[in-house]
């Protein structure tokens, strides 16, 4: 009964990604297009399965927010058209300068190396997700069933504690991220899952990025930090 879930949110997702590319073709509203089914999807499945399961997930809970973040390329497009829409020049530079210090961070590591790392993501403003409803895919993952063991995986070493989480939505939302992982490359477009700074970032430089990207050039994300987890 737990897979099928998976099976299900991967056959939805799979679905939606067929009728967006017949619908909107490798045009600049692509990734736009994919962000927005991808992340209603997400919605879907979690008000008709996730409003059943009792987690202690609260707003303004940030633990889960103190390590890499990873994002498909056309989530980091629609981020980076929300910010340009709603940020001033002063801020969206602010925010460009905090990012480039997380990616710098690295120092050539990979994100599996940076688990540990528990600087905030750059995206968290007064402890909540400052795009939220846009949040990535990976990010949605993120849930459990004991907020202590979510604080004491951030005080100590996060690969040695176990947090309690839902097999079900981990499953559902699985789905959804394997069918783009798997199903978009088929179609010619980047499907990598890079670190989340590093990709906004390139698509808040390129005014070009989302026609690029929905013309199957890989050449776009190429320096960004790919997730190895």
């Amino acid at each position: 009964r737990k897979m099928f879930y998976f099976v299900e949110s991967n056959s939805r997702q799979k679905a939606a990604q067929v009728e967006i590319l017949k619908k909107t073709g490798k045009t600049e509203g692509l990734p736009y297009a994919l962000a927005d089914a991808t992340h209603s999807l997400e919605v879907v499945f979690l008000n008709e399965v996730g409003s059943s399961i009792d987690t202690d997930c609260k707003k303004g809970c940030w633990y889960c927010c103190h390590q890499p973040a990873t994002v498909f390329p056309f989530e980091a497009i629609q981020i980076a058209e929300i910010f340009k829409k709603t940020r001033s020049k002063k801020e969206l530079a602010s925010l460009k300068k905090k990012m480039r210090s997380r990616v710098v961070s690295f120092n050539g590591s990979s994100v599996r190396d940076q688990l540990n790392n528990k600087t905030a993501c750059s995206l968290l403003s007064n402890g909540e997700c400052s795009v939220y409803l846009s949040r990535p895919m990976t990010c949605r993952l993120a849930h459990s069933f004991s907020v202590k063991k979510c604080q004491l995986s951030f005080e100590k070493d996060r690969m040695k504690v176990q947090v309690p989480m839902s097999v079900e939505l981990a499953q559902g939302v699985s789905g959804i991220i394997e069918a783009a992982f798997d199903e978009l490359p088929r179609a010619g477009l980047d499907a990598t899952l890079y670190e989340l700074c590093s990709a906004v970032l390139v698509a808040l430089s390129d005014s070009n990025v989302a026609a690029k990207w929905a013309r199957g050039d890989i050449s776009v994300f190429k320096d960004c930090i790919r997730d190895d987890t």
